[in-house]
């Protein structure tokens, strides 16, 4: 990310043990407003067994011999094998150490029945061959995540979709120091909210307000991976965080996490180290993949984390250790939890290098992403392109670059823009999530200044400007108490219903070069589905439309304006194409930003 690329690196329930010949102990996560009943089983549970609802998480603790508080873990693999009796189905997870002698694997099953489970360690045999049982039953709850199951991003799909098929809505909000949000108490910015839990508060107010996805880095973080171990003084940091993943996942969003440290840390002799990467992608995988999560690998490391503009960079995009980091991590996730790089900013980086800015020298890749061979993609598991845009707000977009996003064969996410009163205000945040739906980005990540980063004291010294809306300094002094209640925050509830009563993930954006639709906006972007239905975003400050064409002679329609600002639509129109086949589109009601139905009457 431009923005923060100089910037240095800033529970569980228990539940009673198994009769067994080792030393274990289980915990099961569920969010506390949807706890099913007390007589939620579906069958009578054997003796000796543990239940958990399905695609929730459940925790095994396992005891070594060895004490290894004083050198650590780090030749240690533990594999434990999971089988779905009534199936067959295998799923292997890694184990993590949790400081002294203690061990846990975490387990979200994924069908409902019996599984049994059995541990694999070669390097320490107290940890060898255990085994256990547990019975997945129904979930009772209204959380989509945990009703349809983890999120996924599937070849030849432009959007993802939840374990059973259902299209999954990506609205995300960043928080990349999420860390450093306090997690126990309301901080210095907690103004009149009442908040007993700065980091909590607005988790709950973003669920509220229809997010379905919190990004975060692990900038401020409370351990430090830099030196690619994990060692007895990580651990606390690290049960610090799991309180910060359990409690996203009990309210139901999906957590797209980057991974180990900001970008700028991976140094020499880091870099090269295939062991310690391999070590702390297996730990990360083991800690936090049996949440609702999704990978984005740190920040802004596709293609070479502008290296061209770094005296000494550590690597290149011929050498990008993130890549091997991804391969890892993919390797060590059996539930193939969606998985991407976040790209440095579309005018550097894209997917081949189409719509970057020209001239990029050859020894940096001519913008061209070092996850876009689909050979790549197979080995590490990218399956999604996590892009950097800042849209135009002024006029209509680049149609080479939206090309070259929509022709691959992976979903695309405008994971990063502008942040509101940092380089945009309401009206610039609201029209990116508008303008990225219906450019095929299925998928948009929400900002706000003090939230996307706590207390940065980032290009605040200085006012911006994005092409419509001044950005003051005395804007970005604004604390998250008020950013999380910013109109555009919401707004972004509108954009979703209008999405989901249109089947977005049937549109296909209609770029300007199209020759069925003809602007008189200077700024509009237009997608339609395979029965012609098309939606329309205006918001350049006129009341122009334009003109489609393409149409039977005497084709009726029927058109519905939808106002972004207050989620209301207006009645429905029928019009209806000339006998050239051509329908001029009605006028916006004003010349604020509006979004338009049409849909052929038959």
């Amino acid at each position: 990310m431009n923005s923060i690329r100089n910037i240095l690196a800033v529970a569980f329930s228990a539940i009673s043990g198994l009769a067994a010949s080792h030393s274990f102990a289980m915990t099961s996560s569920s969010a506390p407003q949807t706890m099913p009943p007390a007589d939620f089983r579906d069958v009578p549970e054997p003796e000796h067994s543990e239940t958990v609802p399905i695609w929730h998480v459940l925790e095994i603790r396992l005891s070594s011999s060895t004490d290894y508080s004083t050198h650590g873990s780090d030749d240690i693999d533990i594999d434990v094998r999971f089988v779905h009796e009534p199936t067959g189905q295998v799923l292997v997870r890694p184990a993590f150490w949790d400081g002294g002698n203690i061990f846990r694997v975490r387990f979200a099953p994924t069908m409902k029945g019996r599984w049994t489970w059995t541990t694999r360690c070669a390097r320490d045999k107290s940890l060898d061959e255990l085994s256990g049982r547990l019975r997945c039953v129904s979930y009772r709850g209204r959380l989509d995540i945990y009703r349809h199951g983890f999120v996924q991003a599937r070849e030849g799909l432009k959007y993802m979709v939840y374990a059973d098929g259902t299209p999954f809505f990506y609205l995300g909000d960043t928080h990349w120091g999420m860390y450093t949000e306090e997690l126990d108490e309301p901080g210095p910015h907690a103004g009149q909210t009442g908040a007993q839990s700065h980091f909590r508060y607005i988790v709950d107010r973003r669920v509220e307000q229809g997010f379905t996805v919190y990004q975060s880095e692990p900038i401020g973080s409370p351990f430090d991976l830099t030196d690619g171990r994990i060692d007895q003084q990580d651990i606390e940091g690290f049960r610090r965080a799991d309180k910060y993943y359990q409690y996203i996942a009990d309210r139901g969003l999906v957590h797209a996490n980057a991974e180990f440290f900001f970008s700028a840390s991976m140094r020499q002799p880091l870099v090269h180290d295939r062991a310690a990467l391999r070590r702390m992608a297996r730990y990360w995988v083991a800690r936090f993949g049996a949440y609702p999560v999704m990978w984005t690998l740190a920040q802004e490391v596709d293609n070479d984390f502008y290296a061209e503009r770094q005296q000494n960079p550590p690597y290149d995009w011929r050498d990008n250790p993130w890549v091997r980091v991804a391969e890892y991590i993919h390797a060590a996730d059996c539930y193939g939890h969606p998985l991407s790089a976040h790209q440095e900013n579309v005018v550097h980086t894209s997917v081949t290098g189409k719509g970057v800015e020209p001239g990029e020298p050859e020894p940096f890749g001519f913008g061209r992403s070092v996850f876009a061979s689909d050979v790549v993609a197979w080995r590490t598991g990218h399956s999604f392109w996590a892009a950097q845009w800042s849209p135009s707000l002024t006029e209509t977009q680049r149609a080479d670059m939206i090309w070259d996003y929509w022709t691959t064969r992976r979903p695309s996410v405008n994971y990063e823009g502008r942040y509101c009163y940092l380089w945009t205000k309401d009206f610039g945040s609201r029209a990116q999530g508008w303008i990225s739906y219906l450019s095929g980005f299925f998928g948009y990540g929400y900002g706000a200044i003090d939230i996307w980063l706590y207390q940065s004291s980032y290009d605040v010294q200085q006012p911006s400007h994005d092409g419509v809306d001044s950005i003051s300094i005395a804007d970005k002094l604004v604390h998250w108490s008020q950013a999380v209640e910013f109109e555009s925050a919401r707004q972004m509830i509108h954009l979703r219903r209008f999405m989901e009563g249109l089947n977005w993930w049937q549109l296909s954006p209609v770029l300007p070069r199209d020759s069925t639709f003809r602007a008189d906006s200077r700024a509009c972007v237009v997608a339609r589905t395979p029965d012609g239905t098309h939606a329309m975003y205006f918001y350049a400050r006129s009341r122009a439309t334009g003109l489609l064409l393409g149409l039977r002679p005497g084709q009726r329609c029927r058109v519905s304006w939808f106002n972004p600002r207050s989620g209301e639509a207006m009645k429905p129109q029928t019009v209806s194409a000339d006998d050239r086949g051509q329908l001029v589109l009605p006028q916006k009601p004003d010349d604020w930003d509006w979004a338009l139905t049409l849909r052929p009457l038959r």
